[in-house]
C-alpha cells in the first residue's frame, strides 16, 4: 500500500516559531533596512542620469532600462523588508497544513459517496444466439486507497486488517482432475461411500435439467420430474439453480470438454450466457426476463433474482473458464465480473440490489466469484478487495474472530464462518490470531442436521485451515450426508433437510449444497498449502 505522504524535517532541526519576542526584535531592525534601501535608490538614480547625459544610449533603450531598474528596486525593497525572517517557519507551517488536508480527504473518502441505480442506465437485451457479446465496459474512477483503516471496533494497521492482500492463489482448481480427485478424496478425509454419494447426486441433477439447459427450484414444473420428487422450491430464479448445479459438476472435474456430463455442462453454460443482459455496468445475471417493448423500443424487465443469483451464476462461469479456457466463456465471465465490481457498495459490501449497503451472506458469494475470476486470469480491480475488507471490518467482533449480518455480532454462526472464509480469500495468513480464534469456535460446533448453509461454509473453512478441528468435523459431516441421501424412487441421489430456508430453494438447493460439501476434498486446493502462499496475483 502507498506510504502516507509528508515532509520530514531533520532530527536536529526545529522549526522556529514567531512569538512576541521574535517579532519585537525584528521591528527594531526595520529603520536600518529602510536607510540602506534609500541609499541604494539614490546611487542608482544618479548613475542612470549621468549615463543618459553622456548619450551612450538611444532614448527608447534608456526608457526600457529605467523601467527595469524600477522593477528590480521594488523587488529589492519587498524582500529587504522581510529581513532575516526564518524561512524554516514558513516550510513548517505548510507541512502541517498539508498533513491536515490529506487526513481530511481520507476521512471523507470512507464517509461520503452515494449509491447508483440501474434504472439510470436502461439495460439492453442480449444479442441473438450465435452473435458475439458486446465488449467494452466502462470502469468507474475509484479513489486512492488509504494507508490506514479505521474500523468501528478499533484501529488496526493495514497488515493486521488485510493480511497479505490476496497473498495466495491458493484454493486453486488443480485437484479436480480425475487423477487428482480420487487421490485427494481418499487422502484428505473422503472415502468410497462419499465419492459414490457425489456421483449419485450428479446423476439426479442431470435427470432434472430442463431442455433449455437450465435448472429450476420448482421441481413440479420440471418435465422429467413433474412433481415425482417432494419438497419443491418456490424461488423463480433460474440462474441461481443453474449456477449451483453447474458448480457440482465442475467441482467433480466434469466440464463441457471432459467427463460423462459434457452435454449437461455445455447446455448449462449456454443457458447462463444467453440469460445475461448487457448493461453499461457489465453482464447482469439476476435473471431478468424480457416482458415486452414499451415506447420507442425501451425494454421492460421482470426481475426473478437478485445478487445472490448473479454471484452464484458468475462463480459457475468463472470456474468453467478457469478449468477449460474456453474462448466462448471469456467474455460472458468477464462481463459478469464487471457487474459485481459495479454493484459493490461504496463501503465495500454487496446486498440484494446493486449499490445497497452490504450483508455478509450476499457478499460471501461475490467474493468467492471474484476469487475464481482471479484464478481464471480475469480482470478484477485491486481496490475492490480493499473495499471488501473494509466491509468485513465493519461487521466483525473480537478483532475479526466473529461476524454479524449487517452489524457486528458474536452470536451468529453462519455469518461468522462466511466472514472467516472470506478473510482467507482476502489474504489473512493461517497464523493470524483472530482467524485461529474464530476457527476454533467453529470447530467446537458439530455439523447441523438442519442447516446446510452453515455446514457448507464450515466444511470449506475448516478444510483450508486443517488441523484437529477439521479432523474432528469431517467424519461427522461426511457420514451424515452419506447416510441421509435418498436411495429410492425419483428422489434417489438427492437430499432434503427441513430447515429455515429450504422451503424456498427446496430439494434442488439442499442437494447442491450437499454435493458441494462432499466435494470439499478436491474442489479447492487447500488455501494454505506452502506451494501457494505468498504468490500474489
Amino acid at each position: 500500500m502507498p506510504a502516507e505522504s509528508s515532509t520530514v524535517l531533520p532530527a536536529d532541526t526545529k522549526p522556529e516559531v514567531l512569538g512576541p519576542e521574535s517579532l519585537s526584535s525584528q521591528e527594531d531592525s526595520v529603520p536600518a533596512v529602510s536607510s540602506r534601501v534609500r541609499e541604494q535608490k539614490s546611487l542608482v538614480a544618479l548613475w542612470v542620469a549621468a549615463w543618459l547625459e553622456e548619450g551612450y544610449s538611444l532614448s527608447w533603450l534608456a526608457s526600457a532600462f529605467f523601467h527595469a531598474c524600477i522593477v528590480i528596486l521594488l523587488s529589492v525593497f519587498m524582500f529587504a523588508e522581510s529581513g532575516d525572517l526564518p524561512i524554516r517557519w514558513l516550510d513548517g507551517a505548510f507541512d502541517q497544513e498539508f498533513s491536515e488536508i490529506v487526513d481530511l480527504q481520507e476521512s471523507s473518502l470512507s464517509a461520503e459517496g452515494g449509491e447508483f441505480s440501474l434504472s439510470q442506465h436502461p439495460p439492453t437485451a442480449l444479442p441473438q444466439s450465435g452473435s458475439s457479446l458486446i465488449a467494452g465496459v466502462t470502469n468507474p474512477l475509484r479513489p486512492q486507497i488509504p494507508t490506514a483503516i479505521q474500523t468501528p471496533n478499533g484501529s488496526f494497521s493495514p497488515e493486521e486488517t488485510l493480511g497479505n492482500l490476496l497473498a495466495a492463489k491458493g484454493g486453486g482448481l488443480d485437484g479436480r482432475g480425475q487423477d487428482n480427485r480420487r487421490r485427494l478424496a481418499m487422502g484428505g478425509g473422503g472415502n468410497a461411500a462419499s465419492e459414490s454419494a457425489v456421483e449419485l447426486g450428479l446423476a439426479w441433477l442431470a435427470a432434472h435439467q430442463w431442455g433449455d439447459g437450465g435448472w429450476r427450484f420448482d421441481l413440479g414444473k420440471c418435465p422429467q420430474c413433474a412433481g415425482e420428487c417432494r419438497d419443491s422450491g418456490i424461488i423463480d430464479s433460474t440462474t441461481a439453480p443453474t449456477g449451483l448445479a453447474l458448480l457440482c459438476f465442475l467441482g467433480a472435474g466434469y466440464t463441457q470438454h471432459e467427463g460423462p456430463y459434457q452435454d449437461v455442462v455445455a447446455n448449462g453454460l449456454y443457458y447462463l450466457s444467453n440469460k445475461m443482459v448487457l448493461t453499461t455496468f457489465g453482464g447482469d445475471l439476476r435473471d431478468n426476463t424480457l416482458l415486452d417493448e414499451l415506447g420507442k423500443g425501451i425494454p421492460s424487465f421482470r426481475k426473478s433474482g437478485d445478487m445472490y443469483s448473479h454471484g452464484i451464476a458468475t462463480l459457475a462461469l468463472c470456474e468453467a473458464y478457469a478449468m477449460t479456457h474456453d474462448k466462448n466463456l471469456a467474455e460472458p465471465a468477464q462481463q459478469a465480473v464487471d457487474f459485481i465490481v459495479h454493484a459493490q457498495h461504496e463501503k465495500g459490501g454487496w446486498r440484494y440490489e446493486p449499490g445497497e449497503p452490504g450483508d455478509t451472506t450476499v457478499s460471501g458469494w461475490q467474493v468467492t466469484a471474484l476469487k475464481s475470476a482471479l484464478l481464471a486470469d480475469l480482470e478484477v480491480p485491486r481496490d475492490v478487495w480493499y473495499r471488501a475488507s473494509e466491509f468485513f471490518d465493519s461487521v466483525q467482533e473480537l478483532r475479526g474472530a466473529t461476524y454479524g449480518y449487517q452489524k457486528p455480532s458474536t452470536k451468529r454462526r453462519s455469518t461468522s464462518v462466511v466472514g472467516l472464509f472470506c478473510r482467507m480469500m482476502l489474504g489473512w495468513p493461517r497464523e493470524h490470531p483472530p482467524l485461529l480464534k474464530g476457527m476454533a469456535r467453529i470447530a467446537e460446533e458439530t455439523p447441523q442436521k438442519n442447516h446446510m448453509y452453515f455446514n457448507y461454509y464450515a466444511s470449506q473453512a475448516l478444510h483450508h485451515v486443517g488441523g484437529s478441528g477439521w479432523k474432528r468435523w469431517n467424519p461427522r459431516m461426511r457420514d451424515y450426508l452419506v447416510t441421509s441421501q435418498a436411495q429410492s424412487g425419483h428422489e434417489r441421489g438427492s437430499w432434503y433437510f427441513d430447515e429455515a430456508y429450504s422451503d424456498r430453494g427446496g430439494r434442488l438447493y439442499t442437494t447442491t449444497l450437499s454435493i458441494l460439501t462432499l466435494e470439499v476434498y478436491y474442489r479447492y486446493m487447500p488455501m494454505y498449502q506452502e506451494a501457494f502462499v505468498d504468490e500474489a496475483p
